[in-house]
């Protein structure tokens, strides 16, 4: 097993199911698929779902995005998305003049954070080109981005940086855009704090209610499939809760002649 990690470059096997991956759930570690949905605020229907085996969310943001703006084609659309979402790249992919981005920034280093000397807390210098930090020194412009305080032995601020060369902070090419998001997450924090509630209906009905707590089969297709069928189950049950089975009956005969064409013509 670890030679086959080792020719891999893989940091993890699972005997059971070569494509499940140890990730982080409720606190503990366990063999898992990680399944992502995109959930309607209004009627808490399933826009789209998808099931992959990262360890994490931070490369799925613009996944479930771009399948979200498919079902929503030309329209303007909020999304809500949760802090382990948060990547720079991922983001900057999503937002366009038809999609608003509302997402949490991840925090800080806990010892920055304390100390008062978190990136957030430099103030950037338009004019000037520059950071000035929380004492009010300034970090000019270096290179590549990065601005370095000259004044670490003026202030003598351990909190600050353990780099011998000096604080520095980092600025993105997009800086401006991620700056928006955050000020615009914050203005709307109503809006933003409703995301729980929203996501987490499905999830809850389909562990609670419909009782799939666990998944049947192995193989990451196999999964999807079953990801995509209880998904498919929680949303006909919605819309039969949301329009009655008779209403939802005519609606399926309307469509079936439009959806039989289209199949014919592909």
């Amino acid at each position: 097993m670890k030679q086959e990690l080792k020719e891999t470059g893989e940091i993890q096997l699972c005997v059971t199911d070569p494509d499940a991956k140890s990730m982080k759930n409720n606190g503990k570690y366990e063999v898992c698929f990680n399944v992502q949905t995109a959930v309607d605020s209004k009627y808490k229907l399933i826009v789209d779902c998808d099931t992959v085996n990262d360890v994490n969310d931070q490369g799925q943001l613009s996944n479930m995005a771009k399948r979200t703006k498919q079902v929503f084609r030309n329209q303007k659309i909020t999304i809500l998305a949760d802090t382990g979402y948060y990547n720079y790249l991922e983001i900057i992919d999503v937002v366009d003049e038809n999609t608003e981005l509302l997402i949490k920034p991840q925090k800080g280093k806990h010892n920055k954070v304390v100390s008062g000397f978190d990136k957030g807390n430099f103030e950037y210098d338009a004019i000037n080109d520059r950071y000035i930090c929380p004492l009010g020194y300034e970090l000019p412009f270096k290179w590549n981005g990065r601005y370095t305080c000259e004044a670490l032995d003026i202030c003598g601020q351990k909190g600050c940086t353990s780099a011998k060369g000096g604080r520095s902070v980092t600025r993105l090419i997009d800086e401006e855009v991620i700056g928006q998001i955050a000020e615009n997450t914050h203005s709307k924090s109503n809006a933003y704090k409703q995301r729980a509630a929203i996501i987490e209906h499905p999830f809850g009905t389909i562990k609670r209610h419909l009782g799939y707590t666990y998944f049947l089969t192995r193989g990451l297709a196999s999964v999807s499939t079953e990801t995509n069928l209880i998904c498919l189950a929680y949303n006909l049950k919605r819309l039969i809760k949301i329009k009655g089975v008779k209403e939802l009956i005519c609606l399926f005969r309307d469509r079936a002649p439009s959806i039989s064409n289209m199949h014919n013509s592909t």
